[in-house]
């Protein structure tokens, strides 16, 4: 049975920033609608596919890959909890202050 998608706030405001950064960068909405439905559908096959992705070295978060992204999320009884959105071309030291763990 497929579980419900919720993103977290901190979850929400990466993907907002992603998208608008592209937006910006490009002078066009393509991009970002192609890259919107990408997380949309990753997260759709995440409510019926568990543990598609990988462990991580944060407790009880796995980690998919969405084109150059990485989608951390959190699996509970009734729902996937996404918990960040990660440009993988960034610090990584940063990465700890887009997750809400």
């Amino acid at each position: 049975m497929a579980k419900q998608i919720v993103w977290t706030v901190t979850a929400q405001q990466s993907r907002r920033a992603i998208l608008e950064f592209w937006i910006k960068q490009n002078k066009s909405k393509t991009y970002s609608r192609k890259l919107s439905k990408q997380f949309r559908a990753r997260a759709a096959y995440l409510s019926k596919n568990n543990y598609l992705g990988k462990p991580t070295d944060f407790k009880d978060v796995r980690v998919t890959f969405v084109s150059h992204f990485s989608l951390f999320y959190k699996i509970t009884d009734v729902e996937i909890i996404v918990v960040g959105l990660w440009d993988n071309r960034r610090n990584p030291e940063d990465l700890l202050e887009n997750l809400e763990l």
